[in-house]
């Protein structure tokens, strides 16, 4: 209630294209006035069965008004592009789900609208995962990286979701649909970890997480 009306921003539908192909898009709002490139605030949704809408939304209109640029990516996974395309993403966490956010970031330095050098990726849940992924997978395109709530450890949340609700739950089976089978895939998972990756990382991260979270535990933080 805060925010001058002045300063609430308009929100923009761009469309780009993945590095093999798949024709991808997301919402970009950008601070009134002035011309970029900006420095750029990433914004992948949670779920990762989820995506942004073209409405109001009180982060990105904050940041906005403190005059960042911000871009919520649509990548494969999300929901409301249809059932093949949620599936696309299907045990791609780290994978081609990180690679539609950091194509989109490629594009929008290429066009101008980012600043090469101040652009921070930040996410709450899933969005959390794709923050930390940004940080330790691609640790240069990123100045700093905040994740709220977010999952560092691939197999130790596959092992939680068989411990708490059993090996033969529909929960546990569709964690292991949708994020990787840990007897089958265990390397693949290893591998898009963040926090087995802590090597590759390079920039300054916030951590943000409730204790009493008992839909992604703290120790994930």
């Amino acid at each position: 209630p805060n925010i001058p009306r002045s300063a609430l921003a308009d929100s923009r539908v761009v469309n780009y294209t993945s590095r093999d192909g798949v024709a991808l898009w997301g919402y970009l709002t950008t601070p009134n006035g002035g011309a970029g490139p900006y420095p750029t605030v990433i914004l992948p949704h949670g779920g990762p069965q989820s995506r942004d809408s073209y409405d109001f939304d009180i982060v990105v209109q904050f940041l906005v008004s403190r005059g960042y640029a911000v871009f919520q990516p649509n990548f494969r996974g999300s929901e409301g592009s249809g059932r093949s395309f949620a599936r696309a993403g299907f045990r791609q966490w780290g994978g081609v789900m990180q690679n539609d956010v950091t194509d989109g970031v490629q594009h929008l330095i290429t066009t101008g609208v980012a600043a090469r050098d101040r652009i921070c990726i930040a996410g709450m849940s899933y969005g959390g995962y794709a923050a930390l992924a940004g940080a330790s997978l691609t640790p240069d395109l990123y100045k700093c990286a905040i994740s709220i709530a977010g999952i560092s450890d691939l197999p130790e949340l596959l092992e939680t979701s068989r411990s708490d609700a059993g090996r033969r739950s529909a929960l546990y089976a569709y964690d292991q649909e949708r994020v990787g089978d840990p007897s089958e895939n265990r390397d693949q998972l290893n591998a898009a970890s963040p926090r087995r990756r802590i090597d590759q990382i390079t920039i300054p991260i916030l951590l943000i997480h409730g204790e009493e979270d008992t839909v992604t535990l703290a120790s994930q933080s």
